[in-house]
């Protein structure tokens, strides 16, 4: 009996052995679909693929050794410390699966459940651009593995002021384009550094080069969606200005060629409220400019303050730093003494920065103060250390020196602020939907979609529900259904979008007087 027992024991245990290994086909390859092969394919700037089972395989240890410490995917702003738009951090139960999913021998599973590639358009994904600015000559990057950081100023040949309503980064060389920071000068200083240079543009390490740009635009990195501004708000492209184009160059073994392009797309109406930037310099700190100093052989953190002066709406923020960076957190702290998280980068990585833009308007009380703490390891231990042995270091745009510096792009509050989606470029509900009491929404798929997309959701109780199809500028395009009964249990609702053209569009869920917004991409 007792060898019975140890038996049956042994099938029960085996069976949930085996009920709980994850496969590739089931559960691994929607998590290397969603967060990895944007980069890790044929022609982009991963070292490596990750499109099937096979090239998946091949690179499992290197899937352990980057998820395990956190390296992959290059997501570096802490969880539940903001919450932003393009997010690429693995979720705890993600993590686990890939790494059983390694510890189990890799299993390939029933192929029948693996979801399809995604696609990746060609063009534009927002429709024409209104203005079309390119790097002046197809830039050689010479093959010798180290990074080039290059500024291009490029003439806009403005008139006249104009509203910006997106601003869409079209890398030429994808395999080499690490990421693209802009700035827009109408004062003349980036042409001037450009003339000084033997080559077209000039070099320069995480910044404009030059003293207080007019402008600073959200920059571009690899798996990055572009948008339009919600209405009513934009950025603004000066006249007779220039657009500062930084591109950062990966190290490359081979001589690679590059042309990027940037798309403008202009404000049709007149009456949009600018997002301005506010920049968090040495200046802030107690002591200036001057307090600005990290000794040889020291771990050195710095504090500025910002105040706030009137009610803001926080779209994003940019931190910046050099080489020493270890860490920076930037967060408010209001009249009533509650602390507002705006961005934690707990391992700063010089390589992978830009900006953070956030889902939703962050609405910031007159009277608050912005506090930006930034840490800086001059020692030995720091492996990118420029200096070995390390030296004294101060302010510079050097990469042999450092900045302490964070943008924070605002507005003043109006409002209902908090309530706009920079996601979907719509208006959120004042009750947006926040759980799934009444209903499961799987996705739309495919996504991107070319002859037919497919709303998938469960029904956890039968309620009444419409689901309608917006362009990127909030106008209705379709109704798919208004106040139809649906009962409980899985359902699928056909798009249609057969005759939409190309562009990001919004299928908007609504249910009980509560909303969800799907963002999908149609490609023609």
């Amino acid at each position: 009996m007792r060898y019975i027992v140890y038996f049956l024991l042994w099938v029960v245990c085996t069976c949930y052995s085996v009920a709980q290994t994850p496969t590739y086909s089931e559960h691994v390859a929607p998590i290397i679909f969603k967060n990895c092969v944007s980069c890790h394919r044929t022609g982009e700037i991963a070292p490596f693929p990750l499109t099937n089972y096979s090239e998946t395989v091949k690179k499992a240890q290197t899937i352990r050794y980057t998820v395990e410490r956190g390296y992959m995917p290059p997501w570096k702003a802490a969880k539940n410390y903001g919450h932003f738009l393009d997010e690429r951090a693995l979720t705890a139960d993600e993590k686990q699966t890939l790494l059983s999913w390694i510890d189990n021998g890799t299993p390939e599973g029933d192929v029948s459940k693996m979801p399809s590639l995604p696609t990746f358009p060609e063009g534009s994904l927002l429709g024409t651009p209104d203005l079309v600015l390119r790097i002046p000559v197809k830039f050689k990057v010479t093959g010798n593995n180290q990074d080039v950081y290059r500024n291009f100023v490029v003439p806009t040949g403005l008139t006249e002021n104009k509203n910006i309503a997106a601003i869409e980064v079209r890398p030429d060389n994808k395999k080499i384009v690490h990421h693209v920071l802009l700035w827009n000068d109408n004062t003349g200083a980036a042409r001037n550094r450009d003339a000084q240079d033997s080559e077209v543009g000039y070099e320069e390490f995480g910044g404009p080069g030059i003293d207080n740009p007019v402008a600073t635009y959200p920059g571009w990195a690899p798996g990055g969606m572009p948008r339009m501004y919600p209405p009513g708000i934009g950025l603004k492209m000066y006249k007779n200005s220039d657009l500062i184009i930084q591109m950062h160059y990966a190290p490359t073994s081979t001589d690679e060629e590059d042309q990027t392009t940037i798309n403008i797309f202009f404000k049709k109406e007149t009456n949009t409220r600018e997002i301005l930037e506010a920049s968090i310099l040495p200046d802030q700190l107690t002591g200036g400019y001057n307090a600005f100093v990290m000794p040889a052989n020291k771990v050195s953190t710095f504090k500025g303050t910002l105040n706030v002066t009137q009610d803001v709406s926080v779209s994003g923020v940019f931190p910046h730093m050099h080489k020493l960076g270890a860490n920076a957190k930037l967060y408010a702290v209001t009249p009533a003494k509650d602390t507002l998280k705006l961005i934690n980068i707990p391992t700063w990585d010089f390589n992978w920065q830009g900006t953070y833009n956030y889902k939703n308007l962050q609405k910031i009380p007159r009277g608050s103060k912005v506090y930006y703490e930034a840490t800086y390891d001059n020692t030995e231990n720091n492996p990118n250390n420029p200096n070995i042995p390390p030296k004294t270091m101060s302010w510079g745009f050097k990469t042999s020196e450092e900045m302490y510096l964070c943008y924070v792009f605002f507005m003043p509050y109006k409002t209902g602020d908090e309530n706009i989606s920079q996601e979907t470029t719509t208006d959120v509900e004042d009750q947006p939907l926040q759980e799934k009491s009444d209903i499961d929404i799987k996705g739309i798929s495919p996504n991107p979609a070319s002859e037919q997309a497919m709303l998938e959701f469960t029904m956890l109780k039968e309620r009444s529900l419409s689901i309608s199809v917006c362009d990127i500028t909030g106008t209705t395009v379709d109704v798919i259904s208004s106040n139809r009964i649906m009962p409980v249990g899985a359902h699928k609702e056909a798009l249609n979008i057969q005759t939409l053209p190309s562009g990001v569009y919004i299928c908007v869920v609504k249910i009980n007087g509560h909303s969800v917004s799907i963002p999908f991409t149609v490609v023609r």
